[in-house]
């Protein structure tokens, strides 16, 4: 992603290019390690980009991070990666929740979902603020506000989807306490570690 063309280098097939004061604003605000959503500015049509099932790095597949969870169970060292943006993958289909800060694997648990229906695939980003409601994921926290991005052709709010997922309560109110405004939460149906499943929609995120 730059802002309009680089001089004396040709055009690549893999460039965004951006009106000059968009970007000065763009790359003010962000940092990196953050998630952007490219979009048609209509209705997001999300697109693989990457193979799904590979989103761990090679240094992240040890016995540890591939070992199966048991019902309630959780792993959470946020010493792998004490500073940086946030970002939560929930795949119904590892039957997990992964914690990943500046890229590092701090925490992951399992997960149960409700219902027969998918997921789906979803973006969320935290907002400033609260709903002033109580959170229905981590016990005495108030529910924050989120901004989404969906590919299912119909709005899903967060409150609709967090009801549909369980998990331990200590595990949400340790990440409910480390979570901050930009966030990204990354719903999916798809495996985070193993092969992806044919013909499915992807979003693609960094």
């Amino acid at each position: 992603m730059h802002s309009g063309q680089l001089p004396g280098y040709p055009a690549s097939h893999g460039c965004i290019r951006l009106p000059y004061d968009f970007s000065q604003l763009l790359f003010t605000t962000t940092s990196r390690g953050g998630t952007v959503v490219v979009g048609d500015g209509k209705t997001p049509t999300p697109h693989l980009a990457s193979n799904p099932g590979l989103m761990l790095a090679p240094k992240d597949f040890t016995p540890a991070m591939l070992r199966p969870l048991a019902e309630q169970e959780y792993d959470w060292q946020p010493e792998r990666g004490p500073e940086g943006p946030i970002t939560i993958v929930v795949s119904s289909s590892d039957g997990a929740i992964y914690v990943y800060r500046n890229g590092n694997p701090i925490g992951r648990a399992a997960l149960e979902v409700s219902g027969r229906d998918r997921l789906g695939s979803h973006i969320f980003t935290l907002l400033e603020g609260s709903t002033g409601k109580p959170s229905q994921l981590a016990p005495g926290r108030e529910a924050r506000r989120w901004m989404r991005v969906t590919s299912e052709g119909r709005p899903v709010e967060a409150e609709q989807l967090a009801s549909r997922l369980h998990f331990s309560p200590e595990f949400g109110q340790k990440v409910a306490d480390e979570i901050k405004p930009g966030t990204t939460v990354v719903v999916t149906d798809q495996p985070v570690v193993r092969k992806p499943k044919p013909d499915s929609t992807f979003f693609a995120f960094n």
